[in-house]
């Protein structure tokens, strides 16, 4: 094993050879999700593939194993796993107490101008996709009420989807939950809570620009006073639940490890979930319950990861990675143009892979070199990475986002049949929101901060 590290393991293919797997990889994501059969079920079994592909091009196949599994030892692997799982549990902890419909419930009361409907599901799939860390959840949870509804009162349904899918892609670009938050901190080498910190301003700027043109967009194509959904108050005491994401980012805030605030989040929101009502112990204790349904839900994601790190460790044992960096790293003369080099690896990434997590993982080790390289602050590696890979996934036509979208637009009496994403990019304004900001903070370096004198960096 050790000569195994000190010489770069040979493939064939030449140089080309050991970034086959990954290349294979990436191809058959985009045919997937072209396709319509994607999903993390049938990118673990591309991913599987792959790695199988990776031990017939591998030269020293009697240790392919050896070589492939020190990526299992990834210190920041145990970390990212733990991390979903938990998350996974406090997610589900927070969906099934009823907190959806009492959100929903809560705001149908208010009983303002239709016009004011698509700035309403804003900020109700704001709140849900925070407290809960999912953009994909959130629109189903959210699409079913409010799209018809806004058919009914003639509000356009292409901007309805845009304020929805907006509003779910804020939370997992900004809650401590979100699988995104996780990878982009953890893959940088940063603090949860410093990264949410940080991130804040830019998402808040975007989210306030998006409500103002919500609000704009929505008065111009409708007007009058709308029915409320049918939904009544009976869920609404889970409503407490939401002190736990702010618990959350003051524990961190006070300096708690993310492992230790998962936890404690878990079991408080346990007791909080039976001590309302708003779960049974026999529920809570049921194999389709929180906690097992949780982390079961987790595990197609943490297998993905392993085998991510896995074939990841094909390219740092090949050296092609290195190679890659150094590559980048000439490209990159200033560190504007390394932040747009993260920029790009994230934006492409995104639509490579079929959505923000798995580009985050995949590029992160990349742009960390690249932002140590020029002293750029961890936290800022962190929030191009993740803000731009949440921007570009809610755009892209075939991202989980827009595809529910569709699906429950198409289904409502009257759409069109050849309404289709067209209708809903226009309005996706958080989305496009997050990549122009970020372009601008890079272009006019707002917000760059340093780790250390970058002339002690890059000559």
């Amino acid at each position: 094993m050790d000569q195994i590290k000190k010489e770069n393991v040979q493939f064939y293919g030449g140089t080309i050879g050991p970034w086959l797997p990954m290349i294979t990889m990436i191809v058959l994501m985009i045919l997937s999700t072209a396709t319509h059969t994607g999903g993390l079920n049938r990118v673990v079994l591309i991913a599987f593939a792959c790695l199988a592909l990776g031990f017939f091009l591998c030269k020293d196949r009697k240790n392919y194993g050896k070589i492939t599994l020190q990526g299992l030892v990834n210190p920041m692997l145990g970390t990212i796993l733990m991390a979903y799982i938990l998350a996974g549990v406090l997610a589900q902890l927070m969906r099934q107490s009823g907190i959806i419909d009492a959100l929903i419930w809560a705001v149908s009361k208010i009983g303002m101008n239709t016009g004011f409907l698509p700035l309403i599901a804003f900020i109700v799939c704001m709140l849900i996709s925070t407290s809960c860390g999912t953009s994909t959840g959130s629109v189903a949870a959210v699409a079913p009420v409010l799209v018809p509804l806004a058919a009914s009162v003639n509000i356009d349904v292409g901007l309805m989807c845009g304020a929805i899918i907006s509003g779910a892609i804020f939370g997992d670009n900004l809650a401590p939950i979100s699988d995104t938050t996780i990878s982009s901190a953890l893959t940088q080498e940063a603090e949860l809570s410093d990264v949410v910190r940080t991130r804040f301003p830019y998402a808040a700027i975007s989210a306030v620009v998006a409500a103002i043109l919500f609000v704009i967009f929505g008065l111009k194509m409708s007007s009058g006073i709308g029915s409320a959904p049918e939904l009544n108050g009976s869920t609404a005491r889970s409503l407490i639940l939401l002190i736990l994401p702010v618990l959350m980012v003051i524990m961190m805030n006070k300096g708690w490890d993310l492992i230790a605030t998962l936890i404690t989040c878990d079991v408080l929101g346990i007791v909080l979930n039976l001590v309302l009502g708003c779960i049974s112990m026999e529920r809570m204790l049921d194999a389709s319950g929180p906690v097992v349904a949780g982390m079961v839900g987790m595990m197609i994601l943490v297998l993905y990861v392993m085998l991510l790190f896995q074939m990841l460790e094909i390219l740092n044992a090949s050296g092609a990675f290195g190679r890659l960096n150094a590559t980048l790293l000439n490209l990159c003369k200033t560190p504007r143009s390394g932040e747009l080099v993260c920029y790009l690896a994230a934006c492409l990434g995104s639509f490579a892979t079929g959505g923000s997590g798995i580009a985050i993982l995949f590029f992160g080790s990349v742009v960390r070199s690249i932002t140590k390289t020029f002293g750029i602050d961890r936290c800022r590696g962190a929030n191009i990475l993740d803000g731009v890979a949440c921007g570009t996934t809610g755009l892209m036509p075939y991202g989980n986002p827009m595809l529910v979208s569709l699906g429950v637009a198409l289904a409502v009496d009257g759409i069109s049949p050849d309404f289709s994403f067209l209708n809903i990019v226009p309005y996706t304004f958080h989305c496009w929101g997050l990549l122009l900001i970020f372009l601008i903070s890079i272009l006019t370096g707002i917000g760059r901060k340093f780790e250390m004198k970058e002339v002690t960096l890059k000559s």
